[in-house]
């Protein structure tokens, strides 16, 4: 049996309130440390130092606007940013744009705050636009200056607004005045950053970071691809550069214009392993005109469309390769020598392609952006952040001033929001530090950090005594992921199969800050049969491996209690490698006294190691859909000879599956292998594991 946990303090605090731009009144005394446990006075932000994100004062009434998804988007950012403005005093805005999958009034309904539903942006408008000292003008033109505009308001006590409203916000009844217009000012989003970095940056809080994406894609017509003929395609499910070859294509139907155009997209987009592209070689009439390896210079002057595509390193080489799965591609635009006669196009890649070429240049470009709106801003705008959005791999100009913004801040900061590319961002932020949660979506948090409820550990049943048995347990991914425990978590946890099998949910333990109303009613209402663990890779996402190796220890004793105060002890932790490392796994092991870590990466079998001596690592099966679920637990059940148990851990790509497909697998499995094979908790899982390996 484990000795039972022991919950010790936290370390001293490892930051203070800094004082940039926080308003004294709100924010207590600039600079002064704050009592661990302080509440909120009469209005205001409560951020003690030893707090990752802060509390904010309890709402007593809310306006809750049912916004539609054709509300123009210049109305959202105004309501966003008059949501932050205000609930960073007290909140009384709540807003859910569109038809949000666990029910629009679903988590309004648990904060028991009494509320008026609006469904018209301007009534709310209308009641609460007089907080705002005046507006702050941002350039559609250039959509980082929407962020830059947002970072203005958060000081000044503003809120921002397109070209198109500022005559209608400076006449009656608003009367609201110009405090700053950046129409005109930037050329580029990189420009308008780098001008906020170097002039507001200063001003703002640097607790917390906001990766806030202002734009987004202009519509692709459906005709856009009509001129293309399609010139290859990989039918085979190839997913591991196996078919790597030169490919040559006669470019001769295409020729009679200045370009010719290709393009690479995913021949089977379902499984999410599209084509990977090296180099490009261009000759025309025999001669080379053009020789593009990705990731230089020249390649990404060729672009055309990069449609969300990303540059990936070739596991085992110096190659790097423009990659795009699903619905992602990409296009050059490769020009054409006048009296060109004979052009051929040479291509290194692998994997799942499908190529197509044309003469025509496509009538739209998906890196063409418009403003958008998250609404995450207003989380942004009340704890007076700066949020920015840049590029985490392929624009180099980009990605250094990202590194200079995560260089600027302390270690153990938190990076709300998202980026270009996951993994590339996340391997940038853990080098310096930096710890993300996936936010992009998350709603209302400025409300939910006001809403008092208390979490209590969650309470785990004995365990099932140690038998000769296939041991499976099931574990859904994405919980470090906010907007994710927000809304799709709640459909899954409502659904109706939940209990009837053994299951583990990752969260985030950061909903202790964020929402504990959310990470409270998880922990209520589960089953006998559903653990809740913690989301990569504890408080947060990052990777321990890259993580500044002299600060892991003390990272994780200072975020020790967001474990320790709802109960996980059981982690789904993930790394930029195919195995923890031994250090990774003492500091995890000596800082957080875990019962057992699932290690997630491509897995196709489920093994555990025993790390720093007492601590069992379980690999999770990698799983795209319920029937390749089953034929890997069958193969990994092929291990049972009645002689000893067998241990396997399946992931659960939560996206995809619900509770009633792990109903569904286990009744096949079993058919299939038999009844000795049994599904377990996650702590039961690792507490049977430890018993058979002899682990105190």
């Amino acid at each position: 049996m484990r000795p039972a946990r022991i919950t010790t303090p936290l370390a001293t605090s490892r930051r203070t309130l800094l004082a940039g731009g926080l308003a004294a009144g709100v924010w207590g005394v600039v600079g002064a440390p704050v009592p661990a446990h302080a509440e909120p006075g009469p209005i205001g932000i409560s951020w003690p130092g030893r707090q990752e994100l802060p509390t904010f004062t309890r709402p007593r009434h809310l306006d809750a606007l049912m916004m539609s998804d054709d509300t123009a988007v210049d109305v959202q950012l105004l309501v966003t940013t008059l949501q932050g403005l205000v609930n960073r005093t007290r909140p009384e805005i709540y807003v859910v744009r569109g038809n949000a999958t666990e029910g629009k009034e679903t988590w309004l309904e648990d904060t028991r705050v009494p509320y008026q539903l609006l469904t018209d942006p301007w009534q709310l408008l209308e009641r609460h636009l007089h907080r705002a000292k005046g507006i702050v003008v941002y350039d559609p033109e250039v959509v980082e200056t929407i962020n830059v505009a947002t970072t203005v308001a958060s000081l000044r006590d503003g809120v921002i607004a397109s070209p198109e409203l500022v005559e209608r916000l400076s006449a009656a009844p608003y009367d609201l005045a110009v405090l700053d217009d950046f129409r005109g000012r930037f050329e580029t989003s990189l420009q308008a950053t780098t001008w906020a970095f170097e002039n507001l940056w200063p001003q703002t809080s640097h607790r917390v970071l906001f990766g806030i994406n202002p734009g987004q894609s202009v519509p692709i017509p459906p005709d856009n691809w009509k001129d293309f003929q399609e010139l290859a395609r990989e039918e085979r499910p190839i997913r591991d550069s196996s078919n790597r070859e030169v490919h040559a294509y006669d470019m001769a139907d295409f020729l009679g214009g200045e370009y010719v155009y290709l393009r690479f997209q995913d021949s089977q987009p379902a499984d999410g392993w599209g084509p990977a592209v090296h180099r490009v070689t261009v000759r025309a009439d025999g001669e080379v005109v053009a020789d593009l390896t990705a990731g230089t210079d020249a390649e990404r002057a060729v672009l055309f469309d990069k449609g969300n595509s990303t540059l990936k390193p070739q596991a085992g080489t110096n190659d790097a390769h423009r990659f795009a799965d699903g619905g992602g591609y990409f296009v050059y635009q490769l020009a054409v020598p006048a009296g060109t006669q004979t052009l051929i196009v040479s291509v290194d890649m692998w994997n799942q392609y499908l190529v197509s070429a044309s003469g025509t240049a496509p009538a739209v470009s998906s890196d063409d952006r418009r403003p958008a709106s998250q609404q995450l801003r207003d989380y942004a705008v009340a704890t007076k952040a700066m949020p920015f959005w840049l590029a985490s791999n392929d624009s180099p100009e980009e990605t250094a001033l990202l590194e200079r913004i995560f260089a600027a801040v302390e270690k153990g900061t938190p990076y709300l929001g998202w980026f270009t590319d996951e993994f590339n961002g996340v391997r940038l932020a853990s080098r310096h530090g930096v710890y993300t949660l996936a936010a992009d979506f998350l709603e209302n948090a400025t409300v939910f950090g006001g809403v008092r409820e208390p979490v209590r550990p969650q309470r785990v049943p004995a365990p099932p005594a140690l038998a000769n048995k296939v041991y499976l347990t099931f574990t859904f991914s994405e919980g470090d992921n906010l907007q994710y425990d927000q809304h799709r978590m709640r459909q899954l946890w409502d659904h109706p199969d939940r209990g009837k099998v053994p299951l583990n949910w990752s969260v985030s333990p950061l909903l202790l800050d964020v929402a504990p109303l959310m990470l409270s009613h998880y922990l209520r209402t589960a089953s006998p049969v559903d653990t809740v663990v913690a989301g990569p890779t504890g408080a947060g996402y990052f990777f321990p491996s890259l993580w500044p190796a002299d600060h892991l220890p003390r990272f994780l004793a200072d975020t020790r209690s967001y474990l320790d105060r709802p109960g996980l002890d059981v982690l789904y932790a993930l790394d930029d490698r195919d195995a923890l490392t031994p250090e990774s796994a003492a500091a995890y092991n000596q800082q957080l006294d875990l019962r057992g870590v699932f290690y997630n990466m491509w897995f196709v079998r489920s093994d555990t190691t025993v790390m720093d001596g007492t601590l069992p690592v379980s690999t999770q099966l990698a799983i795209s859909d319920r029937t390749v679920m089953v034929e890997r637990i069958v193969a990994n059940a092929g291990d049972f000879d009645g002689s000893e148990p067998v241990f396997v851990a399946v992931g659960v790509p939560a996206w995809d599956l619900h509770p009633g497909d792990l109903v569904w697998v286990l009744d096949q499995v079993r058919a299939q292998v038999g009844d000795h094979v049994t599904a377990v908790r996650g702590d039961h899982f690792f507490d049977l594991l430890r018993q058979a390996k002899g682990i105190d």
